[in-house]
């Protein structure tokens, strides 16, 4: 893996350059990653977990947070990498490649592929278990606790108000870490882990949704399936609630 980006690129395919786009524009939710080789490319979102889990669990930020992403992707259909460089063809080549390019019924939408290179990613492993286990063991406040607190009236209004939107913010990221966790764990071993290190009791049953949507992106298995299958793992109001859950989504198809 290399350990830094050219900030000016020339094009191989046309006299310009450019510079490599390494995170989201600011008005941007997501960018995308090119195949070095061809015009596939992998889509990144703000809120991609292995991303945040990098920011969060590791520190990695801007040109090091794209790096670090970049080397736990698996190779693309085509055999080649994907690299922020796009093997050094400009926005605007790869645009009329992209034009160009026909692709037949039997191409990339017909077959899933994992998006990671779990090899890579494993690596990272007990760094996220560590923050993961942190957290649950924090004193912090998770909802359940600040409503009682709420209705207890332990604290007012205005304070509660702001104590949910800072749970929320945090909570995000961390649910991002145990997605992260959970797609290296694989659906084998990723609910019975969450289920030995309480995080349901901790994040309530809205987890194991997050995991099984995490599961989605690295296995291809649909989260009403997933849930499906897991909820007779359950009983109780964890069961009663993971099957409102699959009535109200997958009625809605």
């Amino acid at each position: 893996m290399v350990d830094t980006f050219q900030k000016e690129v020339q094009c191989t395919l046309c006299p310009g350059t450019f510079e490599p786009l390494i995170e989201p524009e600011e008005d941007k939710a997501a960018y995308h990653i090119y195949c070095s080789s061809c015009s596939n490319h992998v889509i990144v979102s703000r809120a991609n977990p292995v991303r945040v889990a990098f920011r969060e669990v590791i520190g990695l930020k801007k040109e090091a947070l794209a790096l670090a992403f970049q080397s736990v992707l698996a190779p693309c259909f085509c055999g080649s990498e994907f690299n922020h460089d796009s093997g050094k063809r400009c926005p605007a080549c790869l645009y009329k490649i992209e034009r160009e390019a026909r692709k037949s019924a039997s191409d990339i939408e017909s077959e899933f592929k994992c998006p990671w290179n779990i090899g890579e990613l494993k690596k990272f492993e007990a760094k996220f278990f560590e923050y993961i286990f942190q957290k649950v063991e924090s004193k912090e406040d998770n909802l359940q606790q600040l409503i009682e607190k709420f209705e207890a009236g332990e604290i007012d209004a205005e304070t509660y108000m702001e104590r949910l939107e800072s749970l929320r913010f945090r909570e995000s990221a961390q649910v991002a870490v145990i997605q992260a966790w959970a797609m290296i764990l694989g659906s084998d071993v990723a609910f019975r882990a969450a289920e030995e290190h309480e995080l349901v009791e901790r994040y309530g049953t809205r987890i194991l949704v997050s995991i099984a949507d995490a599961l989605e992106i690295s296995e291809g298995k649909a989260v009403l399936t997933t849930l499906t299958n897991e909820m007779k793992n359950w009983d109780g109001p964890v069961e009663r609630e993971l099957n409102t859950f699959i009535a109200k989504i997958g009625g809605g198809f």
